[in-house]
């Protein structure tokens, strides 16, 4: 296996890139999850649904 210039095994390199990536995919989704909430309770049910499906039929 290679090294990289600190001695470290390269594996050990890659894995932790991993770890930040699941941090921001976790964040990222936690903030996807808050503003749904965030706009569920300001604007209502229906008008959530209203943004949602046309938001949706925008990427289509």
């Amino acid at each position: 296996m290679g090294t990289d210039g600190a001695g470290r095994d390269m594996a050990q390199v890659a894995s932790g890139f991993g770890g930040v990536w699941r941090w921001v995919a976790a964040v990222a989704a936690l903030v996807l999850t808050a503003a749904a909430i965030g706009l569920w309770a300001r604007h209502g049910a229906a008008v959530f649904f209203d943004m949602l499906a046309t938001g949706i039929a925008y990427c289509f």
